[in-house]
């Protein structure tokens, strides 16, 4: 990279890799010129990022997401920042912009996802699951067919969507005492569904089902922190 960066958030979109914020106070302002840079995969080279508009700069970056919005399926990157900007980018254009939506809380939502609904997933503490729809940030909690394993009581520590579009989770359990840990896993179907409440007012619930959940690793000397979970198949 042409700059050095901390907390910044990288995307990968169309065999470009698009680093975004991390720098330090007196290195990023309103009409910064090195606030973000491009990787180019195929010519192996970094150049910084020439914006047509922007907002503000944040400095960084609290989450960002990779989602098809526009009818003719470009990319864009979703993101919000440290202090609960909403954001959004657009790389045929190279346009940041932002409707003035704040997160009320960016630090307590952790692993953003999209599924292929366009719907925003993450995690929140003590095992909830929660979930938006992009340029909202009005955060609902994913509800259950069933009761849910009381061992995700622990709190998730890692929250993933396969490719199958359903959310996999993770966390650590101690079922045989203070002295033993588990790490389990769980994969959950997600069925999005449309209420109408009034002629006038229409509302959606995330239902969940767990189609599985088990231990992965048993006895685990420790905790188990996942920074990484991905489908593979043989």
């Amino acid at each position: 990279m042409k700059m050095a960066r901390a907390s910044a958030s990288a995307n990968l979109i169309d065999g470009k890799i698009y680093v975004f914020g991390g720098l330090r106070d007196s290195e990023s302002d309103s009409d910064s010129s090195n606030w973000a840079e491009v990787f180019d995969l195929e010519t192996k080279t970094w150049d910084l990022l020439l914006f047509v508009s922007t907002p503000k700069m944040p400095l960084n970056i609290q989450h960002s997401v990779v989602i098809d919005i526009d009818i003719d399926g470009e990319k864009k990157v979703f993101a919000v920042d440290k202090d609960g900007q909403d954001l959004s980018f657009s790389p045929s254009k190279s346009v940041f912009s932002t409707d003035g939506v704040l997160e009320s809380n960016p630090g307590g939502r952790d692993d953003w996802c999209v599924s292929k609904r366009k719907v925003l997933f993450c995690r929140g503490s003590g095992g909830r699951i929660l979930w938006a729809f992009p340029g909202q940030l009005y955060w609902k909690e994913l509800q259950y067919q069933k009761l849910r394993p009381n061992l995700v009581n622990y709190g998730i520590t890692k929250l993933c969507l396969n490719s199958a579009g359903n959310i996999v989770i993770f966390w650590n359990a101690q079922p045989q005492g203070p002295e033993s840990f588990e790490l389990w896993s769980a994969e959950i179907s997600l069925d999005l569904r449309k209420i109408i409440l009034s002629q006038d007012f229409t509302t959606y619930e995330m239902w969940g089902e767990f189609e599985w959940f088990a231990p992965v690793l048993k006895p685990a000397p420790h905790r188990v922190e996942v920074l990484f979970a991905g489908s593979v198949y043989s």
